[in-house]
Parts: C-alpha cells; structure tokens; sequence
C-alpha cells in the first residue's frame, strides 16, 4: 500500500514512516466500521459509557437477534436489493449508450447538455422528494419499486453520464472505422468494440451507482408508505424517535446492512483503484 502511495504522489518518502503513515490511515478509516460492529455487541446502557469502552465488557447478540426475528432484517435487505440491482443495470445501459453517444457528437448542445446536468446535481433528494411524489401519485405508480427506481436511477444517471462521456472519448475512434469497414453497424460497433474497452470504467461506475441506490432514503421513505415494501435504510430510521433510540439495535441493524457493500468492496477493490486511477499515471 506504502509503494502505491507513493506513486501516486500522496507520500513522498519510502520505508517504514510511509507504512506507518498508510496503516495509521487505514485504522482511522475503518474504525467507525469497528466502533459500529462494537456498539451492536453491547447493552443500551454501555452505549452510553463515560468513558467509553472499546471492547465489550460483556458481549452479546441479543441486538443481532432482535433485529433478525423482531424486526424481520432479511425482508428489508431483500428489498434494498430489489432496488438497488435494476437502478444498477438501467443506469449502466442508459449512461453506456448515453455518454458513447455525447462523445461522439460535436455540439456545443452536448456540452450544454452536460452543464446542465451537472447543474440538476445540485439540488438535494429531499427537494425533489414532493415532485417525484406528485408524478408518481398521477400515474399511480406510488408503493410501488419501480417508483423508487425510476427516481434513483434519475440521479444516477446523470452521474454515470458526467463520468463515462470522457472516458468513452478516449477509445480512438479509428477502432470504429474499422469495424464499419467490416460491416458492422453503429450499435454492432458499440456493442462489439466499444464496449469491452470500457470495462473497467464501467465496473466502477456500476459499483458506485449500485452503492447510491442501495443506500436510497429519502425516495424510498417518500414513495413507500408499506412497512413490506420499504428498504434497509428506511428501517434503520425506525428505530430512531423523538425522545429515544435503540442505538445498540441501530448498530447491530447497520452491521448487516453495510455487509453486502464490503463484500463488494472487497471483491473487486482492484477493478475500483484501477478505474479510479486511469489515466492519473503514464
């Protein structure tokens, strides 16, 4: 990790100090992660330790268990899921043939097009929660997943077409006149070509997408009034009221729900850092 610090220009000097440095920042990365998983294994009344403990003084799963049997856990990730893997695939497919199409015109429109849309990010979720609930009451769509992934996938695309259009500008576009001289047509050409060299980016632009959607609140909250049908992160927020909280069920709650997105992580963490870092070295 040291070495790869340092030829990416974050750490100027080698040998033990830029280790030491590297797992000084990994630890206070990953240490909420810790403090999380800590806090599920404790009672409601060493959450509120003064000082705090940071190992469990007498560790327990009755928090993981209420929130598997009380609260039904597993229907609440299945429906984080079912959101966050359609939002994943549209917006891969849109943004794919969006962005290749963008980088290919030579129009100031596109890149009218592109502030805009890079304007329309600014606005937050819960601004555009009452029109979203307006549009989809009108075609009754509400209570529905496909209101909640029409709404996600209207944020994440703009993002994957703000990040592909440059990358898909990078593949020469001598590539693609050569497959017209074979007979291929435009979508064979981007199906067949285009595609396969824009693996990587699209990898991290998926993962990141995928992450956005499963993480949906606002619209998840807004659009679905059903207990069944809400997502992880609106169940989450269930356990949190006016006057009280379960913060030890809150964090036992919080330590499945992030679990998928570090097995992804950890999965395919050198698909991410190489797409991330495509084109920063030479």
């Amino acid at each position: 990790m040291s070495v790869r610090l340092r030829q990416l220009g974050v750490l100027p000097f080698g040998g033990w100090p830029a280790t030491a440095v590297a797992i000084i920042g990994v630890c206070i990365y990953l240490f909420p992660i810790y403090w999380m998983l800590i806090s599920g294994l404790k009672d409601s009344a060493e959450i509120f330790a003064n000082p705090p403990t940071f190992v469990p003084r007498a560790p327990s799963l009755a928090a993981f268990e209420y929130v598997f049997v009380r609260e039904n856990v597993l229907r609440y990730l299945r429906n984080s899921l079912t959101i966050a893997i359609p939002v994943t695939l549209l917006t891969l497919v849109l943004g794919s043939m969006g962005a290749y199409a963008m980088s290919r015109l030579r129009n100031r429109l596109v890149d009218v097009a592109i502030v805009v849309v890079l304007l329309l990010q600014v606005f937050p979720e819960a601004l555009l929660a009452t029109p979203m609930f307006i549009i989809f009451r009108s075609i009754d769509l509400l209570n529905t997943f496909a209101a909640v992934i029409l709404a996600t996938t209207s944020k994440t695309l703009a993002f994957a077409l703000v990040i592909l259009r440059p990358m898909f500008r990078q593949v020469p576009f001598e590539l693609e006149e050569a497959s017209f001289v074979d007979g291929c047509t435009r979508l064979q050409t981007f199906r067949l070509v285009v595609l396969p060299l824009m693996k990587v980016p699209l990898i991290v632009v998926g993962t990141l997408c995928f992450v956005q959607a499963y993480g949906q609140f606002v619209y998840g909250l807004t659009l679905l009034s059903q207990q069944e049908l809400q997502p992880a992160t609106v169940g989450i927020y269930s356990f949190v009221g006016a006057e009280y909280a379960d913060w030890h069920r809150v964090m036992a709650f919080s330590s499945i729900f992030v679990l998928p997105i570090l097995v992804i992580f950890l999965a395919m963490q050198r698909r991410i850092v190489s797409g991330l870092t495509a084109g920063a070295l030479k």
